[in-house]
């Protein structure tokens, strides 16, 4: 009777179980280091659509630099046929395998590795196999968690998504000592929740029809997919309105990316529909923040763009430091005079 190799199935149990997206390439690749064995090096690279490759895991234990040189001839073949590729060198066999790709994805994913070329052969057919595992994972969450219109992340998923964006930032901020707290800072990147409204959305769809208003959703969600960046968030909360989580310094540049999205929707041309244009209200998504409160901030100053002139970015902070809207009031609780005690005489 066959055994089984248990430590793979732990592993292959744990990719077809994970539901956050960046924690399933980190699965992959320490399944990938179980099967190849200790003495493999494995790596995730990302090849963005603009063309820059980056790595973004690894796992060894010789350190990345002596697996650099064998590398770029593959990762700069894979992308571009989509297959497999190997290479022997002084003793060493290193490969590059295409990951698929979500939907919601502006990269290409690509897992390397280098193991004992005397030794590799045989595990290479699993190793495929689990890539092959880990797609079908990533492509059961995008039928679960997509929207079916415009393919951005749906309304469902955001709870979940803010809710993993804080306990990151909380698990960051538990490590920070006096001594790294100045590169902490400097190095972090808080976030930003941004509203947007496409402007006047129900006379394109009572003037063109739904067809058409149908496409202005699709061009929205393309032109977010173009305009933020791959560790951004970008959500279709239903209707014509949708959500960013926007990971940028200060609030200055995040209001840049915001408005660079806004000017982006403002210069397309919409079939049929000629322009169209959207505003959008952002805040700080703060440590302790509930979903409720966060999304109900950038409302606010979503409805004040919409109420000053519409296609322009407005900030909660900003509004509120200069007084154009009012404070939160916080409301107490009545105390009640009731005993309790009373119950039970």
């Amino acid at each position: 009777m066959p055994t089984i190799d248990l430590p793979i199935l732990q592993n292959v149990e744990a990719i077809s179980s994970c539901r956050d997206r960046d924690a399933l390439g980190r699965i992959l690749l320490q399944a990938a280091e179980v099967l190849l064995g200790e003495n493999a090096e494995v790596a995730i690279f990302s090849r963005m659509l603009q063309g820059e490759t980056v790595l973004k895991y690894f796992l060894g234990t010789t350190g990345l630099s002596p697996l650099v040189a064998p590398w770029p001839d593959l990762l700069a073949k894979v992308p571009g046929d989509g297959q497999a590729h190997t290479l022997a060198d002084n003793g060493s066999l290193y490969g590059a395998l295409p990951l698929f790709s979500s939907e919601i994805a502006n990269d290409h994913q690509i897992l390397v590795y280098a193991i004992d070329a005397a030794n590799g052969g045989a595990s290479l057919e699993s190793l495929s196999c689990l890539a092959r595992i880990y797609g079908n994972q990533v492509s059961l969450l995008d039928y679960s968690e997509l929207d079916t219109l415009t393919h951005l992340l749906n309304r469902k998923t955001f709870d979940e998504t803010f809710d993993r964006l804080l306990t990151a930032r909380l698990a960051n901020a538990a490590e920070v000592t006096a001594e790294n707290r100045r590169e902490h800072a400097e190095q972090g990147k808080p976030a930003w929740l941004g509203v947007i409204d496409i402007d006047h959305f129900k006379r394109v769809n009572d003037s063109f029809g739904h067809l058409f208003g149908d496409e202005v959703l699709l061009r929205v969600g393309d032109l977010m997919r173009k305009t933020f960046r791959g560790g951004d968030r970008l959500f279709r909360f239903g209707g014509e309105e949708f959500v960013v989580i926007l990971n940028a310094e200060n609030e200055a540049l995040a209001a840049t990316g915001f408005n660079r999205f806004r000017a982006s929707v403002e210069n397309n041309e919409f079939p049929q529909v000629g322009q169209v244009t959207c505003s959008l209200g952002f805040t700080a998504v703060l440590n302790g923040d509930v979903p409720t409160d966060v999304v109900g901030r950038a409302d606010e100053a979503l409805y004040y763009a919409k109420e000053h002139g519409r296609n322009q970015v407005c900030c909660y902070e900003e509004l509120l430091a200069e007084g154009a809207i009012a404070p939160p009031v916080v409301v107490e609780a009545p105390v009640s005079d009731f005993d309790i005690d009373a119950l039970f005489e």
